[in-house]
């Protein structure tokens, strides 16, 4: 029986989707303020295991993941390097995407940027506003975190002692200094739209809450993030979603699902802190398999404290998988199953991954699976056991499949979908003239773009770059 653990409950609990069949998962993405380093790509590398999982245990999944593009940092970046926001977000979030096809990361259902979605937002605030959950202050909007009554019951924090955290700062047009904003009004030098309260532009909070609701309406089965999402953003997000939707079960989530920080030296990895990895040169270095496997080389709820050396001893690791698919991969498949020690290990590894993925995806158990079944493989084959190389053969491909493993010869999924920095600025800048409204600009870019060789395709969930040749 698959298990998850609810950080909510903080236990790990029997999953249920709400409908039999459909699981239901949203995942707050990056800030694309900068470039992304290794601790960004942790969370989609897990969720892609969770995925492939669920679906592997007769699930249809409809996942959704965020880009924050409009936000403090971001605007404070753009500034500084005197370029629109939009055309900053888009270059980063151009070659996020790009990295996490290139480490086999399967495509969410849907792939939400909040400044596409400003109606669900500023919808989402009208019913807040009616029911007295949110009121209007000093131009901004903001959430009354006390008309909600089990507010920190997600973080496990008693409302009365809150009296700083992540976000919060002291505010003359606050009710009280745990109220949070909404919606900022219009401010010189920022983006910003129209809406019934005032031109502005949303707080950070409100974007996932707006954008779970527009894909997956009320309820969501599992809602995923860092751990260091819990408070304030998933504590905001659960509140002011229960606070604004009618439904005739609690609006809510049925698994909080965070994953640990990637750490460097002990501490979090951060933009902000200026200790992150580039994964671009993490990835060009040790290619995308190592770099997969090493992210789930660790529980997905613990942190992984990162090091060049044990990422480079993981690889070597990875090359006996190699080898061995090498020598299997085109091994007749075995008529039965294989007895003794070394045979079990090969004949009973599919019982053994699963197991290991129904128990709260762990992943490093899975693999620890893995590295015994390649042991075991290697002493029979070398005593010339031809269905030894047909179970290792199977079992490679059940691992490929499970874990999005890479095996020699494998083209990385989308590995030619990046296109080099300067089609991908091309693309940010034209990204920035359609947001301005300025389409001949626009239009005049996509001619640049498919004079080199690329073709942008314009799509709800932001634009697709491909290369002509696959068009």
């Amino acid at each position: 029986m698959l298990a998850v653990y609810d950080t909510a409950t903080g236990a790990v609990r029997p999953f249920a989707s709400r409908v039999p069949g459909h699981a239901t998962a949203y995942v707050c993405g990056i800030t694309p303020y900068a470039e992304a380093h290794l601790g960004h790509a942790r969370p989609a590398v897990v969720w892609d295991v969770i995925t492939r999982h669920l679906q592997h245990r007769g699930y249809r999944v409809t996942l959704v993941v965020n880009i924050t593009d409009v936000d403090d940092r971001l605007i404070e970046r753009a500034a500084l390097a005197g370029v629109p926001v939009a055309a900053l977000a888009e270059e980063n979030a151009a070659r996020y995407l790009a990295d996490m096809r290139r480490l086999g990361v399967l495509d969410p259902t849907y792939l939400s940027r909040a400044t596409e979605n400003l109606d669900p937002i500023v919808a989402l605030i009208e019913r807040l506003l009616a029911r007295g959950a949110a009121y209007c202050a000093g131009g901004d909007v903001y959430m009354r975190v006390r008309s909600v009554p089990d507010y920190g019951a997600l973080s496990h924090r008693k409302l009365d002692d809150l009296r700083s955290g992540v976000r919060i700062t002291p505010n003359p047009h606050k009710e009280d200094p745990l109220d949070f904003a909404l919606w900022k009004g219009e401010r010189p030098g920022e983006p910003s739209w129209p809406a019934p309260f005032g031109r502005g532009r949303p707080g950070w909070h409100i974007e996932c809450s707006a954008m779970a609701w527009r894909y997956l309406g009320s309820w969501v089965d599992l809602h995923g993030g860092g751990v260091d999402l819990v408070f304030p953003h998933h504590e905001n997000e659960r509140v002011q979603t229960r606070a604004a939707l009618d439904s005739q079960d609690t609006p809510g989530v049925g698994y909080w699902v965070h994953n640990g920080m990637v750490t460097s030296s002990g501490v979090k990895m951060s933009k902000s802190l200026g200790n992150g990895t580039a994964l671009a040169d993490l990835i060009q270095r040790h290619g995308p398999a190592a770099v997969r496997g090493y992210l789930l080389s660790v529980h997905y709820r613990s942190p992984l404290e990162f090091s060049e050396a044990g990422l480079v001893e993981f690889a070597r690791g990875l090359d006996r998988v190699g080898r061995l698919w090498e020598a299997v991969q085109d091994a007749p498949p075995a008529a039965a199953p294989l007895g003794g020690e070394l045979g079990e290990a090969l004949s009973q590894f599919p019982l053994r991954l699963d197991a290991a993925l129904d128990a709260d995806f762990n992943t490093p158990a899975a693999l620890g699976h893995l590295f015994d079944m390649v042991r075991a493989a290697n002493g029979l084959i070398a005593g010339g056991s031809q269905a030894a190389a047909g179970l290792a053969r199977r079992n490679l491909l059940l691992a490929r499949e499970a874990l999005g493993l890479v095996l020699p010869g494998d083209q990385p999924r989308g590995a030619s979908a990046g296109p080099p920095a300067p089609v991908a600025a091309l693309v940010a800048e034209r990204a920035a003239a359609r947001m301005a409204g300025d389409f001949a600009r626009a239009d005049a870019l996509r001619g640049a773009i498919q004079a080199a060789g690329w073709v942008v395709e314009d799509r709800r969930d932001g634009p697709v770059v491909r290369p002509r040749s696959e068009t």
